[in-house]
């Protein structure tokens, strides 16, 4: 089966299939099995669609998503801005969890209190340094029939926040944007950098720009600001849709406002596949489990036909291969790091080929201002981020079709070593930041193969801008400026300026192309740890099932309930086959 654009929404049968499947291992005592479909059943209460709420400081982030929920759940107002990413999913009971960075999670109430140490500045309005993630579980009608997480991100007008950086990071795995602009502020050439590079340039499909504190500007006026902000968006794309979150005119209410743009993010989320890209998913791991559950029964019926002796030479056999697993994936591991340290080296190569060109250019520019400290603090580390940006964007492929190759090799090598036919392993890792890969069991082709390392069928942004965009320029283009730069500096001749400047450009563009390439190399690192980690996981899983089914039959045991698992597993097994076979129409 190729991959559909539009597949079959097998949501429907998922309840029934996991049922059965999980009566299936329980019966048998296939402890490993049963777990595995615990966490394929757990990962299906998660919303399967991610919408992130982005837009710089005091745009009005939290305020919207509390109209939309009805009720204040996020702090607001002048002063508070959360330094948080504050997500949202719907529950059965309201509740409020806060991690910093490793500490334990902490229940909190959902109050005005438990915001007081999450926001960026204090009492006395210094800036505090707080990265901290929260996740609110709320009693909502039209969050739930949603089936959506929504995320509340801190304000990424400032680009040399670290703030700023985890929600480039953020939205390389969200399937929609809804970005934040103010009347009073429509549309600036930041918002703009912003759109085109951090949100268009992720491959997010859907976006829409809401235009908030129009409420603060006088009605015959809203019009206006409305049409200048759809002329400048759609100077970047006209797909963009322009919605405002207050009234235009005395004609339209409050209440009808905020609904249009509830029904503008529901046309968003139920306009794409993901629930049916995700039921094909859980379906597919439904067969695979089948398929072991079907091999492990055989397994356990040869070993019933066996004699005693046979019977202890196959268990001593099953549990010395259980021991030297470790020590073959280690060989395995080693591997698959040469690899992605030669291709981390290649990347390199392939930027810093581009590097001394970069600084004929800047050497350029630097000759033609009239301020070269402005230039430095504020138009450098633009130019460079910029810079940094395109050349991540033109290493995408390179990196993609190695990652993809290497994730080939890993499965051909873990079926030849382990005599198991391995299938592409799933996360269950829900961390916010983490990367989430669904990987699904599809021929695909060469692009397309590469959607298993994202959240399979959003359409999100490919690995590659999660690698080589956002968080790993920001930080590195803004460090070049005004700490280089001395007071005397300041005061010298324009042409002494520029001297002192040319003299650090270099060695300053080494460092930040040095600080980039470490950032992508410690990404892939955390991405082949993730991709064997799986891998290993699902293997170790058939192993232990094995190993299992040997010790619970015994020579002349009854074959009968391991017979019938079989044919109840290959039954249900074509029954779900059938269904993923069945073209959309």
């Amino acid at each position: 089966m190729t991959i559909d654009q539009h597949p079959m929404d097998l949501s429907q049968y998922l309840d029934s299939w996991l049922s059965q499947s999980s009566l299936l291992a329980e019966s048998c005592s296939v402890a490993q099995i049963v777990a595995q479909l615990q966490t394929i059943t757990e990962r299906l209460r998660f919303p399967g669609f991610r919408l992130a709420v982005v837009g710089e400081f005091s745009r009005g982030k939290s305020t919207l998503l509390n109209r939309l929920l009805e009720r204040e759940l996020l702090p607001t107002g002048a002063l508070p801005t959360t330094a948080t990413l504050t997500t949202i999913t719907p529950g059965t009971e309201d509740s409020m969890v806060v991690s910093f960075d490793s500490s334990p999670e902490v229940s909190r109430a959902i109050d005005a209190a438990s915001w007081d140490d999450l926001i960026v500045s204090d009492s006395e309005g210094k800036e505090r340094d707080v990265l901290a993630k929260v996740q609110l579980t709320v009693v909502h009608p039209w969050l739930e029939a949603l089936d959506a997480e929504l995320i509340d991100t801190p304000g990424i007008g400032e680009l040399n926040t670290t703030r700023a950086a985890i929600v480039f990071d953020l939205l390389s795995q969200c399937d929609a944007t809804v970005l934040l602009v103010s009347a009073t502020l429509p549309f600036s050439m930041t918002e703009a950098a912003f759109l085109e590079q951090e949100v268009i340039g992720k491959h997010i499909p859907q976006i829409v720009v809401i235009i908030s504190k129009l409420d603060t500007i006088q009605h015959e006026q809203r019009e206006e600001v409305i049409a200048v902000t759809r002329e400048r968006i759609a100077q970047i794309s006209v797909d963009i849709p322009v919605l405002p979150s207050y009234p235009v005119n005395k004609n339209t209410n409050e209440t009808e406002a905020i609904e249009a743009v509830r029904s503008q993010i529901t046309a968003m989320v139920t306009g794409g596949n993901h629930k049916a890209w995700r039921s094909q998913q859980v379906a597919k791991q439904l067969i695979d489990i089948l398929t072991q559950l079907i091999d492990i029964s055989s397994v356990a019926i040869a070993s019933a036909k066996m004699s005693a002796a046979e019977h202890e030479q196959a268990l001593k056999k099953a549990k010395a291969a259980m021991r030297t697993a470790e020590l073959q994936w280690e060989q395995i591991r080693l591997e698959l790091d040469r690899r992605r340290i030669q291709h981390g080296q290649k990347l390199k190569e392939n930027l810093f080929s581009s590097k001394s060109t970069l600084i004929e250019v800047l050497n350029q520019e630097l000759s033609q201002t009239d301020n070269p400290k402005t230039w430095w603090e504020r138009d450098l580390p633009w130019r460079l981020r910029r810079e940094l940006f395109s050349l991540g964007q033109k290493s995408e492929e390179f990196l993609l079709k190695e990652i993809a190759d290497d994730f080939d090799w890993l499965t051909a090598e873990v079926s030849r070593t382990f005599s198991t036919q391995m299938t592409q392993p799933v996360s269950q890792k829900q961390e916010t930041l983490e990367i989430r890969p669904n990987l699904p069991q599809l021929e695909m082709s060469p692009i397309q193969r590469y959607r298993w390392l994202t959240r399979l069928g959003s359409g999100v942004a490919v690995i590659g801008s999660y690698l080589t965009g956002g968080a790993a320029v920001v930080a590195i283009a803004v460090s070049l400026g005004a700490a280089i730069l001395s007071e005397q500096f300041l005061t010298d001749k324009l042409e002494e300026q520029r001297q002192q400047v040319q003299k650090k450009l270099e060695l300053s563009v080494d460092k930040a192309f040095n600080e980039y390439c470490e950032r992508i190399f410690e990404r892939l690192r955390q991405i082949y740890q993730q991709i064997a980690e799986d891998t290993q996981r699902q293997q170790v899983t058939w192993q232990s099932a094995k190993t299992a089914a040997i010790e619970a039959s015994h020579p002349d045991s009854d074959e009968q309930p391991w017979q019938q698992m079989i044919e109840k597993a290959e039954a249900l097994k074509q029954q779900i086959l059938a269904a993923v076979e069945t073209p959309n129409h």
